[in-house]
């Protein structure tokens, strides 16, 4: 099903690159195999097929590797072997719930996901990558409602079988399968980047990737973003205040800005959802800032928001990291996804940025002083070789 390719024998001695954490290149690895299946025989090959993916190993990248691969084809090649093993993964874990047929969402996303891995399983990359692109457009497309649809799953679950399915099967099982998700969501989106690159559309330098990500100046942009947002659903406006700290030139590193961007924007939602409820007037908004702190060193970029929204009580603790919880809606009766805006309410907001921080190594922490404010503290690697995906496998 993967072919070594040529020279297949010096491929156990590995082939060693300049951005390998493991020794080996990524796209010189083997090819995939695309054979001629009758339309009669197609499904049962897909499931053949699921079965033998599963156990594979997936192979993560570090962003060094992310910025060598993009040349379309290199990538492409990377990309027809790599996804089908993580979606399979994703589809056994699903499969491997309970009479998981009984949960509507659980069947939708496996569903897409069979559909996707079927469409990446025949598809072939010459002479063109037209054909293989339209399958990558087509599995974003499918990815987009995933996140959401999943949580709603599992939230089924455990409004049906009671602490069977409580958190602390569920919070694990959904860090998994949303990372893993996350994971090849990037493989994809910096494919299409790449591709559009090659074509001469307007796109990043290096795909979904900025080289020379400017830290501070998101933090801004996201600060400005989430001010409409909450005056938009509080009638007030948070003060926000971003300060910088730096010894030499202003921390800047490879990352990608739109995973940036997203946990910035959970963050402060939480920070300013909170102060506008927490204050008795606009005036009083006014006296309780929220403070951006971005600072890093040779290694690591930090960077903290403060707010003095009375902070949390001890007794919600590290709940506010489970999928189970929110905040938004109280009352249990009512569908959370119902009551759910754009400021508040589904509940994966702060568990999913901690998700893509961890991607590529970093880390989200939080810590609450009841009566004051909140503190989150988010670290991220700097060093190229040092970013690597966390992919999560059962078997390796």
């Amino acid at each position: 099903r993967v072919d070594p390719g040529p020279g297949s024998g010096r491929a156990l001695k590995r082939k060693y690159g300049p951005s390998s954490w493991d020794g080996q290149v990524p796209w010189e690895r083997g090819s995939m195999i695309v054979p001629q299946v009758a339309e009669s025989d197609v499904e049962e090959f897909i499931q053949q097929e699921l079965d033998s993916f599963a156990p594979m190993t997936p192979r993560p990248l570090t962003m060094q590797e992310v910025l060598d691969m993009l040349d379309p084809q290199r990538i492409a090649k990377f990309l027809h072997v790599e996804v089908p093993i993580r979606i399979a993964e994703r589809i056994r874990w699903i499969r491997e719930i309970r009479n998981w047929q009984e949960i509507p969402e659980l069947v939708e996303i496996e569903d897409a996901h069979v559909n996707v891995f079927r469409d990446f399983r025949l598809v072939q990359r010459k002479p063109t990558l037209d054909a293989f692109t339209a399958v990558v457009e087509r599995a974003m497309q499918k990815q987009q409602p995933v996140r959401l649809k999943v949580s709603l799953a599992m939230h089924r679950l455990h409004t049906m079988r009671g602490e069977q399915f409580g958190s602390e099967l569920i919070d694990p099982w959904l860090d998994n399968f949303l990372l893993n998700c996350i994971g090849t969501e990037m493989l994809m989106s910096q494919y299409l980047a790449c591709v559009n690159m090659k074509s001469g559309a307007a796109a990043p330098l290096a795909g979904i990737v900025d080289p020379d990500c400017d830290v501070a100046q998101i933090c801004r942009e996201t600060a400005m973003h989430v001010q409409e947002i909450t005056e938009e659903h509080t009638g007030r406006t948070p003060k926000i205040e971003v300060k910088e700290f730096h010894d030499k030139a202003v921390p800047r590193f490879s990352y990608i800005p739109g995973f940036l961007r997203f946990i910035m924007t959970e963050v402060l939602k939480n920070s300013c959802r909170a102060t506008a409820e927490v204050a008795k007037s606009d005036r009083e908004v006014q006296k309780r800032p929220i403070e951006i702190i971005v600072c890093a060193d040779d290694h690591e970029v930090a960077i903290r928001v403060n707010d003095r929204a009375r902070g949390i009580p001890f007794g919600v603790g590290q709940k506010v990291w489970s999928y189970l919880y929110t905040t938004a809606n109280k009352d249990k009766s009512i569908s959370y996804a119902t009551t759910a805006t754009s400021l508040a309410g589904y509940g994966i907001g702060l568990p999913l940025s901690r998700l893509y921080a961890r991607y590529f190594g970093g880390t989200l922490k939080l810590v609450s002083l009841p009566g004051y404010g909140t503190s989150v503290d988010l670290f991220l690697r700097r060093v190229n070789s040092k970013q690597v995906e966390i992919v999560p496998d059962n078997d390796n």
